[in-house]
């Protein structure tokens, strides 16, 4: 073996592979579906290179990937039924069509036994509960029958903490690991609670991203009755989850405070329940958790280092510049105040009986005209006339007789803009009353047009701000924590979704050609083998990059096969990041044991074979798998 620098360890390229799956909706789990697809084309001895992981971590959508793919590892199921299943799932909007069905299904809600609240994340967590998991719950994971080494970590985000909260395990039941964090864990005692949590709960919890979708409460949420024998009450999990005050106090959720502690209990950190949200705002690679799992591990002869982390990423360092939106100026409905329109409904409101009267008297006249006219095209005009003016009478009927139209007048005519800012809003918090008082003087006097370009800029602003700058301001600090450490030396490939993208092209070759900092000797064949001929591949792949954060795929994206070109990208971009690994360790001359040379040998042969293939045929492994389909059937 070679000698290592102190701070460095022995591996055997392969042998024990940690992947992390990226957050990014149905593109992050589309392209892990590709990457893990040519994880498992990929073999040694006729045993898939995928056999070798021996942990995964996801975030956000790459979890959607991670989850139904280790449970059905666990279930004895094999990979071709699971990516079959995945791959139909993920084409189109099916899944958001259930979600809107079973919203607005009141037979769906409010069931004894549990408590969800009804709304968008737990809609779509009810759909992933039927439609991909039928109903499995964490304690696959602890079934060894099928796999018996392999960890898993789903993270999502804390806001009790603000920190990744795991929901990790490989399936032990002692208590080495943590399940959550320092401040906010599962007591293993209680390890029976955390097995019957629901998978479909847990992709919720890591994938509900920031403005489209709540979070996702504990424990309300996570409960559930779908049968005596098969249900999870809050009190179970209330009893099961711990966390440490700000006093250094650990309680578990079902902590009462005495009588007379409560007045002070929130200042104190004592809490009932903890919201959780996408996993991608504290971690959107789930990397850091691979990391700290690989620092234990090297002070523990079992189990052992990773030889291999693969981060599997579609995000980016790319951003477009900001743009701010314009003040629009057409149509003379902009260009009076917001003021001038609250006033115009309260006077409407208070005269609705004269336009009541006038509007019967004059649904009169026309019906009168109507039946006079002799000319039948002449009869129209004065039919459709009368027409409107009874639909108006009848609706200012409903507003003054019906219930709720008497709310509704009621709210219109109250409605206080000062007193909307200051308690619906909540602003008491940051502002004083002279503050708001101000604010409302201004946006009574401000100008629809202006008042509408200053909402696009601040929801435009605020999703830039969490959906961009946030992710990527995270993504940096830990891939410099993950590059800048010698320890993870020649023991990670980066998979990202551009890497051969015709936008990346240049930076590409720069870095082959040793010109970045990661120079490893590329030799001119190195260089043709890897930069040229990517004509074919660089126009697919430039369009999954380009491709949105979504949890559905609409009619135009299904039409343009965006879910296969996604997949084939993950697929070929696996493949070259493999081959430029292997060869990079050969040209700086990295020994291993003879046994692990003749492998990787082996391997650069086969990966080579593919990536020509690829080039050629970029479709080739998703056309190979396509073969024979048939349409899932469903749980």
């Amino acid at each position: 073996m070679e000698n290592k620098t102190p701070g460095q360890i022995s591996f055997n390229p392969f042998q024990n592979i940690g992947v992390a799956l990226s957050g990014g909706g149905f593109r992050a789990a589309s392209f892990s579906l590709g990457a893990l697809s040519y994880l498992n084309h990929l073999t040694i001895e006729d045993k898939p290179i995928a056999d070798r992981i021996s942990f995964i971590s996801s975030a956000s959508g790459g979890t959607i990937t991670a989850l139904l793919y280790t449970a059905g590892l666990h279930q004895g199921k094999d990979f071709l039924s699971f990516y079959r299943n995945l791959l139909f799932n993920l084409e189109g909007d099916r899944l958001l069509e259930m979600v809107l069905k079973i919203l607005n299904d009141d037979n769906k809600w409010n069931k004894p036994g549990a408590e969800k609240q009804r709304n968008l994340i737990n809609a779509f967590a009810k759909v992933y509960d039927k439609m991909l998991f039928d109903q499995q719950t964490m304690g696959v994971f602890f079934q060894k029958t099928h796999r018996k080494k392999m960890e898993v970590c789903f993270n999502t985000t804390e806001f009790y903490r603000g920190l990744s909260f795991r929901f990790q395990t490989d399936g032990r039941k002692d208590g080495r690991q943590i399940i959550g964090h320092n401040y906010l864990w599962f007591d293993f005692k209680q390890l029976e609670t955390f097995k019957k949590i629901k998978l479909a709960d847990v992709l919720a919890a890591s994938s509900c991203f920031p403005m489209g979708q709540e979070p996702i409460i504990y424990p309300e949420d996570f409960s559930y009755s779908d049968s005596p024998e098969q249900s999870l009450t809050t009190t179970e999990l209330r009893a099961a989850l711990y966390y440490e005050n700000y006093n250094e106090e650990q309680h578990p959720l079902s902590y009462e405070p005495s009588p007379a502690a409560k007045e002070d209990s929130k200042e104190k950190g004592h809490i009932q329940s903890v919201a959780f949200m996408d996993g991608g705002i504290t971690d959107n690679q789930g990397l850091y958790t691979l990391m700290l799992a690989d620092n234990k591990r090297r002070k523990r002869t079992s189990p052992n280092p990773f030889d291999l982390i693969i981060v599997t990423d579609v995000a980016s360092h790319f951003m477009h510049s900001y743009e701010t939106p314009s003040i629009q100026n057409g149509g003379d409905w902009r260009n009076s105040s917001l003021g001038h329109y609250l006033m115009t409904i309260k006077m409407t409101l208070s005269e609705l009986d004269l336009y009541l009267v006038l509007s019967l008297w004059g649904s009169v006249v026309l019906i009168i005209a109507a039946c006079l006219i002799p000319n039948q095209w002449a009869r129209i005009p004065a039919t459709i006339g009368s027409t409107i003016l009874l639909t108006l009478c009848s609706l200012f009927l409903w507003t003054k007789r019906s219930k709720a139209g008497k709310s509704l007048l009621t709210g219109l005519h109250d409605f206080d803009l000062k007193q909307y800012l200051y308690a619906n809003l909540n602003l008491r918090g940051n502002f004083s009353v002279s503050i708001i008082e101000k604010l409302v003087k201004y946006l009574k006097l401000t100008r629809l047009s202006v008042f509408e370009q200053m909402i696009k800029s601040r929801i435009s602003s605020v999703m830039t701000m969490v959906s961009d700058v946030n992710l990527k301001q995270v993504r940096r600090l830990i891939f410099k924590m993950f590059y800048d450490d010698t320890r993870w030396d020649d023991r990670r490939v980066p998979n990202f979704i551009y890497e051969l993208s015709s936008h990346n092209q240049i930076a590409r070759k720069s870095r082959i050609n040793d010109k970045g900092r990661l120079k490893w000797g590329a030799t001119e064949e190195d260089k043709q083998l890897l930069v040229e001929g990517l004509e074919q591949i660089s126009g697919i792949a430039e369009e999954a990059r380009l491709t949105g954060t979504t949890l559905w795929f609409d009619e135009t994206q299904v039409r343009n096969e965006i879910l296969k070109k996604i997949v084939a990208t993950g697929q070929f971009t696996t493949c070259a990041n493999l081959l430029e690994y292997i060869i990079s360790l050969e040209r700086k001359k990295v020994k291993f044991d003879q046994s692990w040379t003749e492998e990787a040998d082996t391997l650069k042969s086969k990966l080579k074979a593919d990536f020509l293939r690829f080039k050629a045929s970029p479709y080739f492994l998703f056309d190979e798998l396509a073969e024979n389909n048939i349409t899932p059937t469903q749980p």
